[in-house]
């Protein structure tokens, strides 16, 4: 009786290996024929016209001229374009981070503003493979240097909600173009109000121990952090002094935008300036 339980169990679980196999053959067939029906690379993934010439960023030529650029001249910190002779934007005479620098290839701003939302908000996931080609770019362009790269987190309700977590999906791709092994070292352990209406002594307060390291393999090693927007840094630093407690060398950041508005700053008295 047992030896014929034992053989029972044995084929239903063969069927479901055979099911299993079926289902993997068959959904490569489905992408294979949805990426030969709608390739990714023929349209514009801003205007969605069709590209009349192979581009590394998936972009026709109208709406790479009109994406707003970093350029050459950029704060030492945060990576902001600056338009005097300073070496530190106003938002990093005013705040000291434990990161590195930040590099970004392009200003929220525009166009910029427009692919990160689709991407973001749009379930447009394809978008990180654009914006990871001009973030390669940028490491490269701006002689960056790391070991390990790493995404900021999102809690397990808030990906759910979104349905994927947008810097791992460009961390993926980045890690991929540097060749550098990609590792989910931090988790983000309790959920944050929108940072968005935040000032900044609410952003860092607002982000106090909301994440953790789980992987030791940070430790002496140079890490590269990647998100999607760089904006007071509040959450760089957050993620940073968190791979730095679990002993890292170094944190660089390295975001596909970084916004140029003057950020509210509270001064001694409590007021607000910028």
């Amino acid at each position: 009786m047992k030896r014929k339980t034992k053989d029972k169990t044995q084929r239903e679980q063969s069927r479901k290996e055979r099911r299993e196999r079926l289902k993997a053959r068959l959904y490569r067939i489905y992408i294979s024929a949805k990426h030969a029906l709608f390739p990714d690379d023929v349209t514009c993934d801003l205007c969605a016209e069709e590209l009349v010439a192979d581009t590394r960023y998936h972009l026709c030529g109208e709406c790479m001229s009109k994406l707003p650029r970093t350029g050459e001249h950029i704060c030492l910190v945060c990576g902001v374009p600056i338009l005097d002779e300073a070496d530190y934007c106003i938002r990093c005479q005013n705040q000291k981070g434990e990161y590195l620098m930040n590099r970004s290839p392009l200003v929220y701003d525009g166009n910029a503003k427009q692919l990160i939302y689709a991407m973001k908000f749009g379930r447009k996931k394809y978008i990180a493979k654009t914006l990871g080609a001009m973030m390669s770019d940028e490491f490269i362009k701006r002689k960056m240097s790391a070991d390990i790269a790493v995404f900021v987190p999102m809690t397990r309700d808030e990906e759910k909600k979104r349905g994927y977590n947008q810097s791992e999906l460009l961390a993926r791709d980045v890690a991929d173009r540097l060749g550098l092994p990609l590792l989910p070292a931090l988790v983000k352990t309790k959920d944050t109000s929108a940072q968005k209406q935040l000032s900044m002594k609410e952003r860092e307060q607002n982000l106090t121990d909301a994440f953790a390291c789980i992987y030791k393999e940070v430790k002496d090693r140079k890490i590269l952090l990647v998100d999607d927007v760089f904006t007071t840094g509040a959450t760089a630093n957050a993620c940073t002094h968190t791979l730095l407690k679990a002993g890292a060398k170094e944190v660089s950041v390295l975001t596909a935008a970084v916004t140029k508005k003057k950020i509210p700053v509270e001064s001694g008295d409590g007021t607000q300036a910028i």
